[in-house]
């Protein structure tokens, strides 16, 4: 399988509905594996690396590592179920009470949720992790934040400096379906129907492997 255009690109993140950006689920495709490895950093229509930040900014997918420490895109249109599946419908606070998640994970979600939408330089600064042996914690805050798809990434902010690296833009998943997105997804009202949505959804386009990894990371059958 090979692609060369964005629309291709938006296709088979329709078709697959959770489509990583690198090798991550077994027996699945990847925009890496997917893209020519010589059309990347080309900074043209036909660049991969553009197209991760344009398919949330055209409103096709969610993009963030919501599985582990790799970054995928999840249809739009099945993203609402995702956050209710990955946290097991507990909130930020509950999570942070029974010690799944950090303080630092917890006031980071905070800013970003009163900012609405935030940069990374940004967000660090607030958070006053800004020392170079805090830098992990501000890290593993953010990837934890994903991981139950509290957070979203929504774009790139420019770097000041000519040549420096764009700065991820986060928001809270809520906000972006339910505010910046120009049309509302339908929102699962309970777990079990969240559970036998996607998993049906995903039966139908993943293979055995895929589905059996998906599956664990998703608790479908739980």
């Amino acid at each position: 399988m090979s692609i060369t255009t964005y629309p291709e690109f938006v296709q088979l993140v329709d078709q697959y509905k959770i489509f990583p950006f690198s090798d991550l689920i077994p027996d699945h495709p990847s925009l890496t594996s997917v893209a020519p490895s010589d059309s990347w950093h080309k900074d043209n229509e036909f660049d991969p690396w553009l197209w991760r930040v344009k398919i949330v900014n055209d409103e096709h997918a969610a993009y963030g590592k919501f599985f582990g420490s790799k970054l995928s895109f999840v249809r739009v249109s099945l993203f609402p179920y995702i956050p209710l599946l990955l946290s097991q419908g507990k909130s930020v606070e509950a999570r942070f009470q029974s010690g799944l998640l950090s303080q630092h994970a917890r006031d980071i979600y905070r800013i970003i949720k009163e900012a609405g939408n935030i940069d990374a330089r940004n967000l660090r600064k607030e958070s006053r992790l800004t020392a170079k042996e805090q830098k992990k914690d501000y890290e593993r805050a953010l990837v934890d934040l994903q991981n139950y798809a509290d957070i979203v990434i929504t774009g790139a902010q420019e770097s000041d400096i000519e040549g420096g690296w764009s700065s991820m833009c986060y928001e809270t998943s809520e906000h972006w379906l339910y505010e910046t997105l120009s049309d509302t997804p339908e929102a699962p009202r309970h777990l079990p129907e969240a559970k036998t949505f996607v998993k049906t959804e995903l039966t139908e386009v993943c293979t055995e492997k895929a589905l059996k990894y998906l599956d664990k990371k998703l608790r479908l059958s739980l």
